[in-house]
């Protein structure tokens, strides 16, 4: 147990029990096992409770091989969606305004149309260069 760790205490089920004998299976249809071999790891394999019992089957076969699943502790970090993080809602709030202040502005300023390009900008601001990727309803 000590070549395979800490992963070797793991339990199996019956996929991985059944994946260990197709394996073993292999190795004896391309003649790596004698018939005897065979059914005594086949046996054993049918038997294990752990990836402790089913490893050392394999110790002196090459791949294929199962093997306990190693766990990757460390949670992979969030994508941020947009470039301002707020709220989803507060995302849309302000998206729904902008059009509404570029034509205040417009008519205010003296018909300067350049404060229309602030909806792209803000659109980009908030939800990032790809977008969002996923409407709402998709996201549920």
């Amino acid at each position: 147990m000590d070549q395979i760790g800490d992963a070797g205490a793991q339990r199996i089920g019956s996929a991985e029990r059944d994946l260990a004998i197709g394996q073993l299976q292999q190795h004896y249809q391309a003649g790596r096992l004698t018939p005897e071999e065979y059914e005594d790891r086949s046996v054993r394999a049918s038997r294990a409770t752990t990836w402790a019992e089913v490893v050392p089957l394999f110790a002196d076969l090459p791949e294929p091989r199962p093997g306990p699943v190693r766990v990757n502790l460390v949670a992979p970090q969030p994508r941020p969606q947009g470039l301002v993080p707020v709220s989803d809602r507060t995302r849309e709030t302000i998206m729904a305004l902008t059009p509404m202040a570029a034509l205040v502005l417009f008519f205010a300023t003296g018909y300067l149309w350049y404060w229309f390009l602030a909806i792209p900008i803000m659109g980009i601001l908030l939800y990032g260069p790809e977008g969002r990727g996923k409407s709402r309803r998709d996201r549920r």
